[in-house]
């Protein structure tokens, strides 16, 4: 690995995009039927297009509600004021993947999925979104003496290695998560991540740190952050909230303030580009203004992230003397003064 410095001359600009689900009923299984009634695909748009600050859409994949005909896609949201962020392809729904869908021994199901991975790539490169997604949400086991470790592992290098190297100008950002819907995820935390891009040895595959996915797992949001960025693979961030023993997608902010601002203090000494992706759910409350909300307070973290940037001469002396003190009393003198 080059030896790693931080970008200290610039502050990186904040592109924000987010999922349709955010406007979802948010069917789960206590309440199958959804807390809310379903909004039409033109009124969810609508919604987008009329917050400050929320620029870009992420697109699943199969594209339905959406059109399948990426020109079509292309049209639809530009009537809107929207782009084509990132791609997810939906590899977790359907009870075929239950043992997996890049680890199992089936190789069928494997070739399904490298599948839809290609598709989802290709349609990346007609929308021209950044990276495609990966999250290998059953790939993982819940009892001991339930799976073989190192097939379920060589068999998911060996897929995604398939799948990258299928178009090497596509970024594929892979996603980590610890549990859910497994009890144990193969690929449970930043390191492991890293471990496997590693051994699936390909330039365009890369993360999405999850900031509550990495709170789960109990890693320092900043310093997950500055790992991953320490081997330039930070391709994706999604952005929510939680109370570090479950995943329920909160708005960013409302629970851990101090590690989610020191998060952000440390993206801008990266030269991320990409997009800042709202992945929350808002089942009892209004979902348009949590959605306003979720928006507000990025840029709210952002905002404070930036004033701490302009004393970092200031913060860095004080962090190599480990003078923890001495950074609270100044960050809280600039931040609350």
């Amino acid at each position: 690995m080059k030896c790693f410095k931080y970008r200290k001359d610039t502050i990186i600009e904040l592109k924000i995009d987010a999922h349709l689900w955010c406007l979802g009923s948010y069917a789960e299984r206590y309440v199958p039927g959804g807390y809310f009634e379903d909004l039409s695909l033109e009124k969810k748009l609508e919604i987008f297009s009329r917050i400050d600050g929320l620029d870009g859409l992420v697109i699943f994949y199969p594209t339905v509600p959406l059109p399948s005909d990426p020109d079509k896609i292309l049209k639809l949201l530009s009537n809107y004021n929207l782009k084509a962020s990132v791609i997810e392809p939906e590899i977790w729904s359907d009870r075929k993947w239950r043992d997996g869908a890049f680890s199992t021994s089936d190789k069928k199901i494997r070739e399904e999925a490298i599948k839809i991975m290609k598709e989802g790539m290709d349609l990346a490169k007609a929308l021209e979104a950044d990276s495609v997604l990966l999250w290998p949400a059953h790939d993982g086991f819940d009892y001991p003496f339930q799976t073989d470790y190192k097939d379920s592992w060589k068999y998911m290098v060996e897929t995604v290695n398939q799948i990258c190297s299928y178009d090497s100008s596509i970024k594929v950002a892979l996603e980590a998560k610890s549990k859910d819907p497994r009890q144990k995820q193969y690929l449970s935390s930043t390191g492991k991540a890293l471990a496997f891009i590693n051994d699936v040895g390909c330039e365009n595959l890369g993360c999405a740190l999850d900031v509550g996915h990495a709170l789960m797992a109990g890693e320092s949001l900043a310093e997950s952050l500055t790992l991953i960025d320490s081997h330039r693979k930070i391709f994706q961030i999604h952005l929510n909230d939680n109370y570090k023993d479950a995943d329920p997608d909160m708005v960013l902010g409302t629970v851990n303030f101090w590690e989610i601002l020191e998060f952000f203090y440390y993206l801008n000494k990266t030269d991320y580009k990409s997009w800042s992706t709202l992945d929350i759910i808002s089942a009892r409350d209004d979902r348009v203004k949590t959605l306003e909300l979720a928006v507000k307070m990025t840029k709210l973290f952002k905002n404070l992230a930036d004033k701490l940037s302009e004393n970092d001469n200031k913060i860095e002396k004080n962090l190599k003397g480990y003078h923890f003190a001495d950074n609270m009393d100044m960050i809280t003198e600039i931040l609350f003064k």
